[in-house]
């Protein structure tokens, strides 16, 4: 890609929390002619589908070509799928996500499957206490935790989405894309926090044998909502990530 051509990014929010996370943080970011922070929330509810597949043919009708996705734990999955739907998608930074959260046999370092189905059912009975506890849990481990949990607080997603979290839930749990990411063609960058509460930074030598020309960093003294936490440290490493890739 040359210089000439416009490079746009699209920035997907994670589960529980909505777009106005990115506020601040899109704005620092360089390289890009255009940026969108997408509301996963309210393409679900305008083409009434929660699924990660039909979020990706949503999402593919409204990018241009020459798209870096930076998506956010749950919204990595929807990169994942745009990327083998389309060669828009130039390069992926993800963070802290992976193609599959749940703990397998042959996959771990993840998510616990009971640990999905007790946030579903507290959901359930109810939402608005759930989606404030998982904001503590995605700030757990980083030392400015109390900070942290009072920003996420600030931007976590309306009750009125209980139902699409609650099937998102399920998505997380029964979505595996471990080889749609391993035949991934363009490049991709992993930023995950040492101290993450739902990701151990140990998966780098998983996702490294599904696909072994990523990228990955592992900022320390982070939680799972590592660009909150360690802003300067994340923009840094993503702005120097585009600059050696779309010279």
């Amino acid at each position: 890609m040359n210089s000439k051509q416009k490079l746009d990014c699209v920035l997907l929010h994670g589960w529980g929390i909505n777009k106005s996370i990115w506020d601040g943080f899109a704005d620092q970011l360089n390289g890009f002619d255009r940026i969108d922070k997408i509301c996963l929330y309210t393409i679900a509810k305008d083409i009434n589908a929660d699924g990660v597949d039909a979020l990706a043919v949503s999402v593919e009708k409204m990018i241009e070509n020459n798209t870096v996705i930076i998506a956010w734990s749950f919204g990595g999955l929807v990169a994942t799928c745009l990327a083998n739907r389309t060669d828009k998608i130039k390069a992926i930074v993800y963070i802290a996500s992976v193609p599959c959260f749940v703990n397998k046999p042959d996959w771990n370092n993840v998510i616990d499957k009971n640990s999905i189905f007790d946030l579903q059912s507290s959901l359930l009975s109810n939402p608005k206490k759930t989606i404030e506890y998982f904001a503590g849990l995605i700030a757990h481990g980083d030392k400015e935790a109390k900070n942290i949990i009072k920003t996420l607080r600030s931007h976590v997603a309306n009750e009125k989405y209980s139902a699409t979290l609650s099937f998102w839930l399920n998505e997380l749990f029964e979505q595996d894309q471990r080889k749609e990411f391993a035949a991934l063609k363009i490049p991709t960058l992993h930023l995950l926090g040492e101290h993450d509460a739902l990701i151990s930074p140990e998966v780098i030598k998983q996702l490294e044998q599904l696909l072994h020309q990523t990228e990955y960093k592992i900022i320390k003294n982070s939680c799972h909502a590592l660009f909150v936490g360690q802003p300067e440290e994340t923009i840094n490493l993503i702005n120097e990530f585009i600059s050696a890739k779309f010279k």
